[in-house]
């Protein structure tokens, strides 16, 4: 399922409460996204479909890696987060330790660093 639910109003079915903590939250910014737009990767040198949690409409991914103590899971995650670099998609990893009582301030803040650097290449 994807769905923009700032434009459409709709809420998408988030499949945790950290995940429909940070959909609300960019809705109340009214910070344009998607949640699970399909997105090809290409992952040793296969094209996949991977499911991102929120793809912004001003570029970058959010990622939000909810289980904790569990390696084969973080495992998965690095693995992640690397095959989305090399396919040069801009992320931002969030996990239970971001999410503590000022989190929507610093992801409103690594989301501006990000578009602020990526100006800033764009001027060199």
């Amino acid at each position: 399922m994807y769905d923009c639910s700032y434009q459409t109003g709709r809420r998408p079915e988030y499949k945790s409460r950290a995940e429909r903590q940070i959909g609300e939250f960019l809705d109340s910014r009214r910070i344009p996204y998607i949640y699970e737009k399909p997105t090809a990767v290409v992952d040793a040198g296969k094209i996949k479909m991977w499911y991102p949690d929120y793809s912004l409409q001003c570029g970058p991914l959010i990622e939000y890696f909810g289980i904790t103590g569990d390696r084969h899971y973080m495992d998965s995650a690095r693995h992640k987060l690397r095959v989305y670099q090399e396919n040069q998609y801009d992320v931002i990893p969030l996990y239970p330790a971001d999410m503590i009582p000022q989190w929507p301030n610093n992801l409103l803040s690594r989301i501006e660093s990000l578009l602020e650097r990526r100006l800033q290449d764009i001027r060199r």
